[in-house]
Parts: structure tokens; C-alpha cells; sequence
């Protein structure tokens, strides 16, 4: 259990900004000078075949602060569908609060620009802690409460800073990126964390629609993947 916790908040940390660095030379990033919805799905699979879909939707304003770009945001809509056995883990990720989300900078060409947030940490570990409580509880199932404890560090580690979003999210450089890494545990056993990054509907230096990230975790056997998906549409005023 701790084994498969560490590897996924690895794989947070390898698929924030860090993992989105890209040879390819950026273009000067251009921000819409009307609002956009943002809305941001995770989505994970789970060993019976049912999935938990978490989504939120974010509007966005972009504004000039020096040579990048400040992104001013207000959460709008939260959606969460999850089995009935875990509604209550459901019911703590609608009403989550996400201190210290916005705003974003960004660079000059549009890459996000990490942000240390303290509380952050504490917050996220919080909140891990007690979800497995509840879980343990409610959820007889070791297998189930291990999958539904990593659904929620994956949506944890996505809040605070908003640096869990790809680097180059708001002006992707290439259509896909790929990482893989091994990984040593404690434990004896290896592991390994695939990430791909695939990005629709570009246009150098302005928003793509829809951006994907597909994260795929192979452990002493088992394969496990989630997927986040977001999509940016204009608002209006």
C-alpha cells in the first residue's frame, strides 16, 4: 500500500511542470483577452471495470504582468462520478476547497511557472489521511480501498499551486510528449511509470482545445492507468 502510494506521488511530481520539457523551441504565447472554461477530468479505472470520473471546471482570465502572463481563475462546476460504495469519498472531493490554485504565471511563451505553496503538503496529506480512514470503513475490499485511496492522492496532489498541470498545458510545443521511468521501491520490487502527453486542436503561441495526459503505472505484475483530460472553450464576457 505504501509501495503503490509512493510510486503515485512520484508519478504527480514527474508529471507537473518538470516532465513537460520540451527540446522544441516555444513560441511567444498570445492570451485570449476574453474568459475561458477550463475544465480538468480524472479519470480512473478501477479492477471491476466501474470508474471514478472527477471533473472540474474552472473560469479563466489572462493578464499581462510583465513579460509572461498572470491567470486570474474561479472553480464554477464540480462534478464527481463514483460507485455508490464510495459516495462519501465522493462527497469530500465536490466540496474540497482549493487554496492557493490561482493565480497561475506564466512565462513568455506560456509555461506555467512553479509556485511553492507551503500549506500545500500538509493540506493534501491531511486529506489522503482522511480518506483512508474512511475508507477503511466503508470499503471491505483491501484491493478497493487501495485503488480508491490512490484516485484520491492523484486529485489531492492537482490541488494548491496548480503545478501538477503540464508546464506547457496553455501553449503546447509538440502534439505528443512521452516519459517512462523505472523506479526502485523499499520494498525489493521495481516499477515503472509511463506518461504520455497528447494535445489537440493547437495553433502556436494560442490555446489548444483539448489536452491529454494518460498515466500509466506498472507494479510487480499489475498495470493501472489514469487518465486527465482538459478542455478549454471561450465563456464570453
Amino acid at each position: 500500500m505504501k509501495a503503490g502510494l509512493a510510486l503515485l506521488g512520484w508519478a504527480a511530481t514527474l508529471a507537473g511542470p518538470a516532465q513537460a520539457e520540451s527540446t522544441a523551441q516555444p513560441v511567444i504565447f498570445a492570451g485570449p483577452d476574453q474568459p475561458v472554461l477550463v475544465s480538468r477530468s480524472l479519470v480512473r479505472l478501477l479492477s471491476d471495470g466501474k470508474t471514478i470520473t472527477a471533473t472540474r471546471t474552472y473560469r479563466i482570465t489572462f493578464h499581462r504582468e510583465g513579460a509572461g502572463w498572470q491567470v486570474d481563475g474561479t472553480l464554477v462546476d464540480v462534478q464527481v462520478d463514483a460507485p455508490p460504495v464510495l459516495a462519501q469519498l465522493a462527497a469530500i472531493e465536490r466540496s474540497r476547497a482549493e487554496p492557493g490554485m490561482f493565480p497561475i504565471r506564466l512565462d513568455r511563451a506560456g509555461r506555467i511557472v512553479p509556485q511553492a505553496v507551503s500549506s500545500s503538503g500538509e493540506a493534501r496529506a491531511r486529506a489522503a489521511a482522511m480518506a483512508e480512514l474512511m475508507m477503511a470503513g466503508a470499503i471491505k475490499s483491501p484491493a478497493a480501498r487501495s485503488e480508491a485511496s490512490a484516485m484520491l492522492t492523484q486529485i489531492s496532489a492537482a490541488a494548491g499551486s496548480g503545478t501538477a498541470w503540464p508546464a506547457d498545458l496553455f501553449n503546447p510545443t509538440r502534439s505528443v510528449t512521452s516519459e517512462q521511468r523505472e523506479l526502485a521501491l523499499p520494498d525489493g520490487s521495481r516499477g515503472s511509470v509511463e506518461i504520455v502527453l497528447t494535445a489537440h486542436g493547437t495553433q502556436p503561441g494560442r490555446l489548444p482545445e483539448r489536452v491529454e495526459r494518460v498515466v500509466t503505472t506498472r507494479l510487480s505484475g499489475t498495470e493501472r492507468v489514469s487518465r486527465e483530460i482538459w478542455t478549454m472553450t471561450k465563456a464570453g464576457r
